[in-house]
């Protein structure tokens, strides 16, 4: 018969007691993961590059830190071509390795620094030689123009062939979506969009937003792709609102297309065995990151 075994080991939850088998291990860590680039001169003098991703708590002065090599191909993981993208690197405890230590002080204060302070120091280190980190890769975009995503998934208001969630100028009228007011209260309820023409035809789907003739995008007298700034004389609003002015004018400047993507990256580790820790699957968490496209 085998015994049964139930333990705790200090620095760790231990949330399941076993036969022999490793069930279930959590450590007790919030899982958003930071990051930070090294760099370090190797024995042939050359300069390598590595990425740490970490996980830290103070009170006690803990953290978890994976360190990887910084390549094109770890780069990727980043900027994925699909949302789902996922890679595996080996941990062999030199380039890449996982890492559970104690400290005297404040880890953030010493895991990423090139000269960390005199006062802090490393008081355990518990390191995997062996193992694996899986890598999965998932995003969303949104142009950050006032409309919730959910309503602009299959829409191409202007017909630019970009879809209006990450079309940040919806209607194709030179003036971003985000300035012409779809969600006046931001309660996420457009039905109070502006709508300055009352064709009920909300101002950021309308091409011609005074209902003058002349398209909006037409009405920027001095060319500078600031629709904002061309008042007629002896008017007080911009000329694309105001429907007594319809004099056209050519396109001299039209402003880039500009979204964002938020990239999280889900790690986890399989295989892995320190000391204290042994676990055939061990989420260590997410690191996010936004880049404008």
């Amino acid at each position: 018969m085998k015994k049964l075994i139930c333990f705790v080991v200090v620095f760790i939850i231990i949330s399941s007691c076993n036969d022999g088998d490793v069930i279930e291990v959590q450590l007790d860590f919030d899982k958003e993961l930071n990051l930070c680039e090294i760099e370090a001169t190797n024995q042939n003098t050359n300069t390598v590059s590595s990425l740490i991703f970490y996980d830290t708590k103070i009170n006690p002065n803990q953290s978890l830190t994976l360190i990887i090599p910084n390549s094109p191909a770890t780069q990727t993981m980043f900027n994925p071509i699909n949302s789902g993208d996922s890679q595996n690197i080996s941990i062999d405890g030199n380039s890449t390795k996982f890492n559970y230590r104690s400290y005297t002080g404040d880890p953030n204060q010493i895991i990423c620094s090139i000269n960390p302070p005199g006062n802090i120091s490393i008081t355990e280190d518990y390191v995997s030689n062996s193992g694996n980190a899986n890598f999965i890769s998932t995003y969303i975009e949104d142009d950050n123009d006032g409309v919730p995503t959910e309503f602009e998934l299959n829409n191409d208001t202007d017909g630019d062939g970009i879809l209006d969630y990450i079309d940040n100028d919806d209607d194709g009228d030179n003036i971003l979506t985000i300035n012409e007011n779809p969600d006046p209260n931001n309660d996420g309820d457009l039905s109070d969009a502006q709508d300055t023409d009352g064709d009920l035809i909300p101002d950021y789907l309308d091409n011609d937003d005074d209902n003058d003739g002349t398209l909006t995008i037409n009405e920027d007298e001095n060319g500078n792709g600031n629709l904002f700034d061309d008042i007629a004389t002896g008017a007080s609003i911009p000329r694309f609102l105001d429907e007594n002015f319809s004099n056209f004018y050519s396109i001299q400047s039209t402003n880039e297309n500009q979204y964002f993507r938020t990239v999280r990256v889900t790690i986890t580790l399989t295989n892995i065995d320190i000391s204290i820790l042994s676990a055939d699957s061990f989420s260590l968490g997410s690191y996010e990151t936004v880049i404008i496209l």
